[in-house]
């Protein structure tokens, strides 16, 4: 009997939702793919486990049924980068592209990743005691937009490994820490769920 009426509970819960989700009005996301500005190009599989990371932060879930956000055609934000990057003119830096790209993308929230450091290599060390060195260093950039707020925002990660030789120091693990760290600080999750919870 219980699980009688919990079942005809989330029905209706869900029910109510779908309802609600035709009067909401979504938050539209213009998540840039991620950017790559470092001397050295992390391989297609990191890049593609940073962007997943990108994707987590800004997930809502059951947002088909919710429609809490709307996400822009990613080739329609490219578009509009190079259009608004031209109108600036010059070679102007992301935060000043990325309150009018949101202008002219109707956006409510723009994120743009980017990888700024990435550097890996191994010596030897001169204390015949500590063998094989490692050397990594990886940085990352989270440069964005919020509407409610007006706030240009730009916050970055970074980790650095100088010590004997471990699968923990090396830099595909460290960018994606770095992500991490860049993605909390620039707060992307919190703004997303900021907005849905004061959909009215």
């Amino acid at each position: 009997m219980r699980r009688i009426a919990l079942l005809a509970f989330l029905v209706m819960l869900f029910l109510t939702a779908a309802a609600s989700a035709a009067e909401r009005v979504p938050l539209r996301v213009a998540q840039l793919p991620l950017r790559v500005q470092s001397c050295y190009q992390p391989s297609q599989q990191v890049i593609d486990g940073l962007e997943r990371q990108v994707d987590r932060s800004l997930h809502v879930p059951l947002n088909e049924t919710l429609k809490a956000v709307e996400f822009i055609p990613e080739r329609q934000c490219l578009a509009a980068l190079a259009e608004t990057a031209d109108e600036v003119g010059g070679k102007p830096r992301l935060k000043d592209i990325v309150k009018p790209l949101a202008e002219k993308l109707q956006a409510d929230l723009v994120v743009v990743p980017v990888v700024t450091g990435y550097e890996q290599y191994t010596y030897m060390s001169w204390n015949w005691r500590r063998g094989q060195m490692l050397h990594s260093y990886a940085a990352v950039q989270i440069v964005g937009y919020d509407r409610k707020k007006d706030e240009v925002f730009k916050k970055e990660g970074s980790r650095r490994y100088d010590d004997e030789y471990m699968p923990s120091g090396e830099v595909t693990r460290l960018v994606a820490e770095a992500m991490d760290d860049a993605l909390r600080e620039a707060a992307v999750h919190d703004r997303v769920w900021s907005w849905k919870t004061n959909i009215k």
